[in-house]
């Protein structure tokens, strides 16, 4: 009987010792995999910190080159504005006589002036082909940067078809005819050259053309396609540092 009892406590001891140790694995178990939760977490936080702080940075370089892509934007756009409206005062003086030329001198000057814009895209290109896009958390701003290269694009078009009109078939045509260097001097058999072909049908075919070619850009601009979208992504990069 005694060994009966003393088997049926041993048995109760090792079963308690089993059962602390079971619950001293469990509790290893459990320190492990909360250790392990822990160190994924600041993993997480630290990945989230850092990307968050190269979308910092990337957003001021982006604010300030399309800061300075307004500040052409608007030159271009003075420089088309002011186009346009000289333009157009020539030809509601036509048909030109000698005298009404010598009077719209500036307006000849201002007329026939050719810009076009080339804005920065630096850091777009560069933030698009390294992957760091997707950094940017704003989709509204993500989906600007994707289409600017086709917004400008789409009025460099325009710009250059006026351009091209103007070197390839007007100026040949002017520098055959006229003589400004000599037009300015004062020589009045340049004048009389010069003015001859400036007050020709010829000359004004020209004007008519450019005319066509310049409203198309003024259209665009009057559309404020491209503005607005370099004055969006202006304001969706401003940051607060």
């Amino acid at each position: 009987m005694i060994k009966f009892f003393r088997k049926i406590r041993y048995d109760l001891m090792k079963q308690n010792k089993m059962s602390k140790y079971f619950k001293y694995a469990i509790g290893e178990i459990l320190l492990v995999v909360i250790g392990i939760l822990i160190a994924l977490q600041i993993n997480t936080w630290n990945t989230k910190r850092l990307d968050s702080s190269k979308e910092t940075a990337i957003l001021k370089e982006l604010h300030k080159e399309f800061l300075d892509n307004k500040i052409q934007f608007d030159s271009v756009k003075s420089v088309h504005t002011r186009s346009i409206k000289s333009l157009n005062t020539i030809i509601d003086a036509m048909p030109l006589t000698k005298e009404k030329v010598f009077n719209l001198m500036d307006a000849f000057e201002n007329a026939l002036h050719t810009f076009t814009f080339n804005p920065s895209s630096g850091v777009v290109n560069s933030l698009i082909a390294s992957g760091n896009y997707e950094l940017i958390k704003n989709d509204t701003l993500r989906n600007y940067l994707v289409t600017w290269k086709d917004v400008y694009q789409d009025f460099l078009e325009e710009e250059l078809n006026h351009q091209k009109y103007r070197y390839d078939f007007m100026d040949p045509h002017s520098a055959e005819h006229t003589d400004l260097i000599m037009f300015k001097k004062g020589d009045q058999e340049a004048i009389d050259y010069s003015l001859d072909y400036i007050i020709s049908r010829e000359f004004r075919g020209h004007l008519t053309v450019i005319k066509g070619r310049l409203q198309n850009i003024i259209t665009d601009l009057e559309k404020k396609t491209l503005e607005n979208h370099i004055n969006e992504i202006i304001r969706l990069t401003q940051t607060n540092d």
